[in-house]
C-alpha cells in the first residue's frame, strides 16, 4: 500500500499565549482559542506532564535525536539537559501532528504502530498514553490559556512583595551603588510602577550601571585575569603588535608616562568587557557583541595594537573610546578577542573544542555537556574515530566539532593565521547547524557570529545573563526525579521561572534586543521582588526558597553599599587598599573571585565571612562616628538628628526627654538609611538599639567619671584627616575626644546595624 501523508488544516496554536499566561497574562490583542480559570492546566504545563516526560524523555528520544536512528524523521528532539528543550520540543510535536496518512494522525499513528513505525508499537490504541496524546492534538487545534495576574499564577500568587519604593532602593543600590533620594522614594509611592521604570532608565544612563554590567559578564568571560601587571599586553605577539609594551619606553617623571603605565594593559584586558558595555550604553542589538567588525579601543589599548589616536578627542584620556579596525583581522567581536581566545585556549589534541563548548554556555545558553548521559564509560567505546561514529559521543561532538571548526584561522595563542591545510578532515567540516559555505571559511568566525545571533538561544543566553546578575543565581535546571516527593511543585515554579524567562526573551527581541528593556522587567517581577510567602506548607517553602534575592552582597556590592551608606569604602585613607575588594586583603575571603584560579563566588556565609563582617562593622563604625559628627549637621550622612552632647541621661542618672527623644529618633533613621526599614517609635527594634546605646554609654560615662576611661578616641577614631583628599585638619578643626561618652556609644549602634544580615545582604 503506498501511504500518502497530507497536512492537516489547523489553526497556530498558542505557545505564546500559553507562556504568557504561565507568567504574566496576555495583552488585548492576543485572543486565545480557549479560556480557563482556577484548576487551568495550560497547553506546555499538559505537555511537560503528561507527553514529554512519561514518554518522549523515557523513550522516543532514546531513537529521535539528532544522533540517533531516528534523526532523519520529521520528529528530532531536544534532550532534557539542553536550554528551552520543553518548548523545542513541543513546537517539533506540534509540527507532527500538522499531517495525516489515510485520516489517521501522524503524531498519534506511528507510535501505535497505525502507520507502520521503525521503532515498533510504542503504546496501544486507548491507552492512557494514547489518550494523552489525543488531547495534546486536540490542544494543538484549540490552545488552553490559562487566565493569570500580573504577579503570576500559581506558587507566585503565595508570594508578598516588596513595595515599590523598597525594590527602588534595592535595584539603584545594585545598578548605581547609590541610595535613592526622597524625592525619588515619593516619586515611586506616588507614581507606581510608571514612575520606578522611569527612574530606572535614568539609572542606565550612569556610568556606574556599566561597571555592574562589567562585572556581570566578567563573572562568566573571567577575561580580568589579564588586568594585572602586563598579563594582557604578554598575550599579544610581538611580531604581530610590536608596539604593545610602547609604555616602557616613555618617561616615569611625565604624565603621558604614569597613565600609559597604569591603563596600557587594563584597557586591552578589558577590551571585551568594554565592547559589552559599548553595545548596550548605544541601545544597539546586542547581537554586536558577536559581529562588531571593529574593536573598542581607548587612547592606550590603541597605541599597544599599533594604531594612530588621531581620532580621539584627549589622547590621554583614558575612558574616550573608539571603534577601530586592526588590519587584516577580519573581526567578529568578542569571538575575535585576544582575551577570550586566550582565556579559553586550544591544544593540538583539544581542536578548540574548549572554545565551541564556551560559546554554547555564553551565547548559547547551552551547557553541551548535558545533552549527554555522563559519564561515558571509556571501555565501551571501541569504534574508529569515536567523536564521528560513536552514539555516546556524537551527542556532544556533533554539535560541538563544528563550532570548533570555525576557529579554524586561530591559534592556540589567539593569533589569526589561516592553516595551510585546512580543518581536519578526521572532524566533522565548520559550521553550526549546517556546514560553513567555503567561501566563507577565511572569515569563518564571522560566519559563526552571525549564525549564533540569528538563533534564538542567543536571545535567552543575554535574559540568563541579566536575570543572573540581578537575582543572583542562575536560572533553575528542570527537575528529572519524579519519585521526589516535591517534585510536582518543583515542576510547578521551574514553569514560572521558564515562562517568565520567556516573556523577557519576546521583549528583548521585539525591543531590538537593546538589553535595558529586559532589566525594569526583572526588578519588577516578584523573581525580584519576593518578601515573604505566610502560609506555604513546608515542600512549598523548600521551592520557593530560591525565589527574590536575599543573598550575600558581592565585595563590590558591599563596598559600594559602604560608600552609598557611610560615605567611604573601608580604607583608613583613600590610597589604602580597599579591605574588601583587594585581592590582597579580604577579597577571597568574602566570595570574591580573581578570574584566574578562583572563578566562582560564594554564596553561602561560613565563619571567616563572618568575622571579616564583625571586624568590618567595628571598624567602619570607629572610622566614621567622629568624622561624621565633625561635619555641618545638614550634610551628615549618619547623625542628622543629634549633637555630640546629646546624652540620655544627666549626671544624676535622670533621663533627659528631649535627648533621649533625638536618640531615638535618629536610631529610626540609621535603621532606614542602613538596613531599609522604617520603623515606628516605639518599635521593639528601636528599643533594643536605644537599650544598647544606653548601656554602652552609662558603662563609658561611669568610667569617665572615675577616670578609668580615657576621653581621648583611639588614634583610628580621630577624625583629623579629610577622607577623600587626604589633606590634614586643621588643629582646631579635628575631633580627638569624646568626653560624653556620646561617639563611643553611637559608635556601638553603628557596629551593631554594620554586622546585620540585611545590611550585608542584598535583599
Amino acid at each position: 500500500m503506498r501511504w500518502m501523508t497530507t497536512r492537516r488544516p489547523w489553526r497556530p496554536a498558542g505557545l505564546a499565549l500559553a507562556l504568557c499566561a504561565l507568567a504574566v497574562g496576555c495583552d488585548d490583542s492576543e485572543q486565545p482559542a480557549e479560556s480557563a480559570g482556577a484548576g487551568c492546566v495550560s497547553d506546555l504545563e499538559f505537555f511537560q506532564q503528561q507527553v514529554s516526560l512519561p514518554v518522549l524523555e523515557a523513550d522516543c528520544v532514546n531513537c529521535h535525536n539528532p544522533q540517533g536512528i531516528a534523526n532523519q524523521s520529521m520528529l528530532v528532539l531536544a534532550s532534557a539537559g539542553e536550554t528551552d528543550y520543553l518548548r523545542r520540543n513541543f513546537e517539533v510535536l506540534r509540527e507532527v501532528a500538522a499531517f495525516e496518512r489515510d485520516g489517521v494522525n501522524l503524531l498519534r499513528g506511528m507510535p501505535t504502530n497505525q502507520i507502520p513505525h521503525g521503532g515498533g508499537q510504542r503504546f496501544k490504541v486507548g491507552s492512557d498514553t494514547d489518550k494523552a496524546f489525543q488531547e495534546l492534538i486536540r490542544r494543538f487545534d484549540a490552545p488552553v490559556v490559562c487566565e493569570a495576574s500580573s504577579e503570576g499564577s500559581g506558587l507566585l500568587a503565595k508570594v508578598e512583595l516588596v513595595d515599590l519604593p523598597g525594590t527602588l532602593r534595592k535595584a539603584k543600590l545594585q545598578l548605581i551603588g547609590e541610595l535613592p533620594t526622597v524625592e525619588e522614594l515619593e516619586q515611586v509611592s506616588s507614581g507606581g510602577a510608571a514612575a520606578l521604570e522611569a527612574l530606572l532608565t535614568g539609572y542606565m544612563q550612569e556610568d556606574a550601571f556599566y561597571e555592574t554590567l562589567k562585572r556581570w559578564w566578567n563573572d562568566d568571560l573571567l577575561t580580568d585575569k589579564y588586568a594585572r601587571g602586563d598579563e594582557a599586553t604578554n598575550l599579544l605577539d610581538s611580531d604581530d603588535f610590536p608596539r604593545r609594551h610602547y609604555y616602557r619606553d616613555l618617561p616615569d617623571d611625565t604624565e603621558a608616562g604614569q597613565l600609559a603605565r597604569r591603563w596600557s594593559n587594563l584597557s586591552v584586558a578589558r577590551e571585551p568587557l568594554e565592547l559589552i558595555a559599548h553595545v548596550v550604553r548605544s541601545e544597539r542589538p546586542f547581537s554586536e557583541v558577536l559581529t562588531a567588525d571593529y574593536m573598542l579601543l581607548n587612547p592606550f589599548s590603541a597605541q599597544v595594537y599599533g594604531l594612530d589616536t588621531a581620532a580621539f578627542d584627549d589622547p590621554l584620556n583614558p575612558m574616550e573610546f573608539k571603534a577601530l579596525k586592526v588590519d587584516g583581522v577580519p573581526h567578529a567581536g568578542v569571538l575575535t578577542s585576544p582575551m577570550f581566545l586566550n582565556r579559553y585556549p586550544t591544544t593540538p589534541t583539544n581542536r578548540n573544542r574548549h572554545r565551541a563548548r564556551t560559546v554554547y554556555r555564553l551565547f548559547l545558553a547551552t551547557d553541551i555537556l548535558q545533552k549527554a548521559d555522563r559519564p561515558v564509560d571509556p571501555t565501551q567505546i571501541r569504534d574508529h574515530n569515536p567523536t564521528m561514529n560513536n552514539p555516546q559521543c556524537t551527542v556532544c561532538h556533533a554539535s560541538m566539532d563544528p563550532v570548533a571548526g570555525a576557529f579554524q584561522n586561530w591559534d592556540d595563542r589567539g593569533r589569526y593565521r589561516l592553516p595551510e591545510e585546512g580543518w581536519f578532515s578526521d572532524m566533522r567540516p565548520p559550521g553550526f547547524e549546517a556546514d560553513m559555505p567555503p567561501d566563507d571559511w577565511g572569515r569563518s568566525l564571522q560566519w559563526l557570529a552571525g549564525q549564533i545571533a540569528a538563533d534564538e538561544r542567543f536571545a535567552l543566553s543575554a535574559v540568563y545573563a541579566v536575570y543572573t546578575g540581578l537575582v543572583g543565581r542562575r536560572p533553575l535546571t528542570n527537575p528529572q526525579d519524579q519519585s521526589d516527593p516535591r517534585f510536582e511543585a518543583k515542576l510547578a515554579f521551574y514553569n514560572e521561572e521558564q515562562a517568565f524567562l520567556r516573556t523577557l526573551v519576546d521583549a528583548f527581541q521585539a525591543g531590538g534586543q537593546n538589553l535595558k528593556v529586559i532589566i525594569p522587567l526583572v526588578i519588577e517581577s516578584p523573581f525580584y521582588r519576593a518578601l515573604n510567602a505566610p502560609g506555604l506548607s513546608e515542600d512549598e517553602a523548600v521551592v520557593l526558597a530560591p525565589l527574590g534575592t536575599a543573598r550575600l552582597l558581592t565585595p563590590e556590592e558591599l563596598s559600594a553599599k559602604l560608600v552609598a551608606t557611610l560615605g567611604r569604602p573601608w580604607q583608613a585613607r583613600v590610597n589604602d587598599r580597599d579591605q574588601l575588594t583587594h585581592r590582597d586583603e579580604f577579597l577571597f575571603f568574602i566570595g570574591g573571585i580573581d578570574s584566574d584560579q578562583i572563578t566562582d563566588r560564594i554564596s553561602e556565609p561560613n565563619g571567616i565571612m563572618a568575622n571579616i563582617a564583625l571586624r568590618m562593622a567595628s571598624d567602619m563604625a570607629c572610622l566614621v562616628t567622629a568624622e561624621d559628627f565633625n561635619r555641618p549637621l545638614a550634610e551628615r550622612h549618619l547623625f542628622p538628628l543629634v549633637e555630640a552632647s546629646y546624652r540620655p541621661e544627666d549626671d544624676n542618672g535622670f533621663a533627659v526627654p528631649q535627648a533621649e527623644e533625638a536618640i531615638r529618633a535618629n536610631i529610626r533613621y540609621l535603621h532606614q538609611r542602613l538596613l531599609g526599614e522604617v520603623l515606628t517609635p516605639g518599635h521593639p527594634e528601636e528599643d533594643a538599639t536605644y537599650e544598647l546605646y544606653l548601656q554602652t554609654w552609662r558603662e563609658l560615662f561611669a568610667g569617665i567619671r572615675n577616670e578609668q576611661v580615657p576621653t581621648a578616641l583611639p588614634g583610628r577614631c580621630r577624625h583629623e584627616r579629610d577622607f577623600w583628599s587626604d589633606e590634614a585638619l586643621e588643629d582646631d578643626a579635628r575631633l580627638r575626644y569624646d568626653p560624653e561618652g556620646t561617639l563611643r556609644a553611637w559608635h556601638a549602634v553603628l557596629t551593631y546595624l554594620l554586622a546585620d544580615w540585611r545590611f550585608l545582604y542584598h535583599q
